[in-house]
């Protein structure tokens, strides 16, 4: 029995079991012994998890190898032009080894992405055809967004409309931490991108987003700057409750110097009263991508458990024959399927609108609910996992105590859900149409 039994359309096409059975065999083989190792290194150790040599940048090349990266670019600018329902595939997958790794490759995409959206041929030549070629681990994408003096606000869309956020007075939001500011035809760049920062201390390019402020509605630039360019500082790794394979860092931009072709999408492109690639369409292809991930995570718990009630014997019998694991496990099920369920399909609606139709009118409300959906999941599942383990599950001799950390961390990465879900929230009660 598999997740593909329900799905008679899955079952009959041959390339996307054979997407699944490589990507699993991949995560099962490769990714999840690593993201183990990485989440049992002492806290020296990891100060060089993103060096050459490391667990990290091992696994972040073979997937560059397998062509991970690229897959998910569209067709019209040299990538695989993965669709919706294959994105979905791949992250679950991935996931079910490792949510930190899954993470890794969905922002180490974002600088290519954006850099796709921007229509360039300069930069196309000068970036992305490299970064496509790239089979060694020689490109590693991460996504600046998050600020030391702004929290969840930079994923509402609201922050950058007449709205504003609610409840909340513009002149009391702090000014912009990246500054941006045009000299000649270059564009230069100052300020630091919090701790938040996933892959950057391995990262070689970031999709920076430069001039963001909450308090004059303005959604600012987005950016591709090469990390080795003069005046970036990467902080080191920071040392965290889960999801320590993908190590986060901070970002420092001191007067550093990018080329006009390198500013990607300005204020007008982004704000969502006026953008063709506006913010709440980032979030729509990031929110997908967060919601198969977690589901990758959640499966990955009932699994776990699943298989230690089967083999665990109390009173002369496998506890998943006692009635109360018996029900926790239908629970968990249930669960797995409604999130693989939903995610899926707001996948495919995203990567269409997006990514395959290019008219970037995808429904943010359903991609922002999926992705607090199936993170409040994933930790209601990995929660009953522990449980089921009893007390061997807090220990670090089952799989269970590292993905009850990792699910813990989901509730807040990429926007806590409290503010995604009231994000979502705005849009239903504007556009929901009744009777």
């Amino acid at each position: 029995m598999s997740y593909l039994e329900l799905d008679t359309e899955y079952g009959e096409d041959d390339s996307l079991q054979m997407l699944r059975e490589e990507v699993h065999d991949f995560a099962k083989n490769e990714v999840r012994p690593a993201a183990l190792e990485i989440d049992r290194l002492g806290r020296d150790e990891y100060l060089d998890i993103g060096d050459a040599g490391s667990p990290f940048r091992e696994v972040m090349a073979q997937m560059k190898e397998l062509g991970y990266h690229s897959a998910v670019i569209p067709e019209e600018f040299g990538g695989g032009g993965l669709s919706g329902r294959e994105f979905h595939v791949m992250l679950e997958e991935l996931a079910w080894g490792s949510s930190g790794f899954a993470i890794a490759l969905g922002v180490d995409f974002l600088p290519a992405t954006f850099a796709s959206l921007s229509f360039d041929d300069e930069i196309q030549e000068s970036f992305l055809d490299p970064y496509l070629a790239d089979d060694a681990g020689r490109y590693i994408g991460c996504w600046g967004v998050t600020e030391p003096n702004h929290g969840s606000e930079l994923v509402s869309s609201a922050s950058f409309t007449e709205n504003g956020i609610d409840g909340a007075s513009r002149e009391n939001i702090s000014p912009p931490d990246i500054t941006i500011e045009q000299d000649g035809d270059e564009w230069i760049l100052n300020g630091v991108k919090a701790s938040w920062v996933s892959a950057a201390p391995a990262a070689t390019h970031c999709a920076l987003h430069a001039g963001m402020d909450p308090s004059n509605a303005d959604p600012g630039y987005a950016v591709l700057v090469p990390l080795d360019a003069d005046g970036v500082t990467k902080g080191p790794p920071i040392d965290k409750l889960g999801q320590r394979d993908c190590p986060q860092g901070e970002l420092v931009f001191d007067d550093v110097r990018v080329p006009d072709c390198n500013v990607v999408m300005t204020p007008s492109m982004l704000h969502p009263d006026t953008g063709y690639v506006d913010l709440t369409q980032i979030l729509c292809i990031t929110s997908s991508g967060m919601a198969a991930i977690a589901t990758g995570l959640a499966r990955a718990a009932f699994e776990e458990a699943l298989a230690y009630a089967r083999e665990r014997e109390q009173s002369g019998k496998p506890i998943c024959e006692h009635q109360s694991v018996k029900a926790k496990l239908y629970d968990m099920f249930e669960k797995v399927e409604t999130c693989r369920a939903y995610s899926r399909r707001v996948c495919e609606h995203v990567f269409d609108r997006n990514m395959s139709a290019f008219e970037f009118d995808a429904s943010h409300r359903h991609a922002l609910a999926a992705q607090v959906y199936c993170k409040r999941t994933a930790f209601e599942v990995a929660h009953e996992a522990v449980q089921i383990h009893g007390a061997n599950g807090i220990t670090r001799d089952y799989p269970v105590e590292k993905l009850f950390r990792d699910a813990r961390v989901k509730l807040i990465e990429d926007g806590t859900c409290e503010v995604l879900g009231l994000e979502s929230a705005d849009g239903v009660i504007e556009n929901y149409e009744v009777g």
